[in-house]
């Protein structure tokens, strides 16, 4: 005969939940009495520099905060932490209106001489103490400067063969403002694109770019500037009655050169090289270099600076001839 016996229950879980909420309570209730107990408690607030005279700027930065010493309830300390980014009402002031080049500022002479300045949430009850770090503040200012600048790139290109870039990057605008301590903006002679990377390309680019900040100290505007990168097909071409001129020409004589055209292969980006012109082209020789022994001339040619290069002068070895002015004669 098989008996069933029922299941004993177990006893213990009701007990180690009454435990428990024993605890918590007691926690909660030793919470509230503690945390109406003072404490002295080392925390930052922010720094603001007020009345900084007009024309006037800072020449190192000021710190963004300080520490101190506050004392207050445990209570008030807990609703700091978690609404502190929300009190306007909390903030170590300094003000500058009466400084005119540099102050030394010993903070805790000047919060116990102007305790307004320590400004506390007033619904917290908390009590400025001392400042811990840093005791001491040094302004420098300086006469604040606005000039323009140019804008160099930092921008990395290359083109698949049979491609060029044809000129250098071009920004829109091509300078741009930047104000600051006059020492400091007086030394920045250019700004500078953000760094990039385009590779193996086949067509024009146009874009943003944005300009890197010169200086923690210094404003600049735009923030942004429009950069264009023409890129075109190689392409060449003959250039046919390109007039020599020769320079440094003696007044006192008849002085040709021979033959007084050349042409050449020029070589560019597709849209560069269709526009060209003879008058263009460069191409000179030096009267200086003339030597009644020699016989023919190499010129020098200048090319625009859009073209990539030039090649296959005709004729390459110019004469210079010189004939000798006739003395008029006189009547009797």
């Amino acid at each position: 005969m098989k008996i069933n016996t029922p299941k004993s229950k177990n006893t213990n879980v009701p007990q180690l939940r009454r435990i428990s909420y024993s605890v918590l309570i007691a926690f909660i209730f030793w919470f509230f009495i503690k945390s109406e107990d003072d404490y002295l408690v080392t925390k930052k607030i922010p720094l603001v520099a007020r009345n900084l005279q007009e024309q006037k700027t800072y020449k190192e930065e000021v710190p963004k905060d300080i520490l101190v010493t506050i004392r207050g309830s445990g209570r008030s300390f807990i609703w700091l932490a978690l609404f502190e980014n929300f009190y306007d009402d909390y903030k170590a002031i300094i003000d500058l209106s009466s400084i005119a080049d540099q102050y030394d500022f010993n903070l805790n002479d000047y919060y116990r001489d102007n305790p307004a300045k320590i400004v506390l949430p007033l619904s917290l009850g908390l009590e400025f103490v001392e400042v811990i770090s840093p005791k001491n503040i040094i302004i420098n200012l300086d006469q604040y400067l606005v000039k323009k600048v140019p804008i160099q790139s930092q921008i990395f290109i290359s083109t698949e063969p049979g491609y060029v870039q044809v000129g250098n990057e071009n920004f829109v605008p091509d300078s741009i403002n930047i104000g600051g301590p006059q020492e400091i903006v007086n030394n920045i002679e250019f700004v500078k694109t953000q760094k990039d990377t385009f590779l193996s390309l086949i067509a024009s680019i146009d874009g943003e770019l944005s300009i890197i900040n010169p200086n923690k100290l210094v404003d600049f505007d735009p923030k942004k500037v429009r950069g264009y990168i023409n890129i075109q097909p190689i392409s060449e071409t003959i250039i046919t009655s390109i007039p020599v001129q020769l320079i440094n020409k003696p007044h006192d004589l008849e002085v040709f050169v021979n033959p007084s055209t050349v042409s050449l292969t020029i070589i560019g980006g597709l849209d560069q090289v269709a526009n060209i012109l003879p008058e263009d082209i460069l191409v000179t020789i030096d009267f200086k270099d003339w030597n009644p022994d020699k016989q023919f001339y190499l010129p020098q040619i200048e090319i625009p600076t859009n073209l990539f290069k030039w090649e296959n002068l005709s004729p390459n070895n110019l004469e210079i001839l010189v004939v000798d002015r006739e003395e008029p004669i006189k009547e009797n």
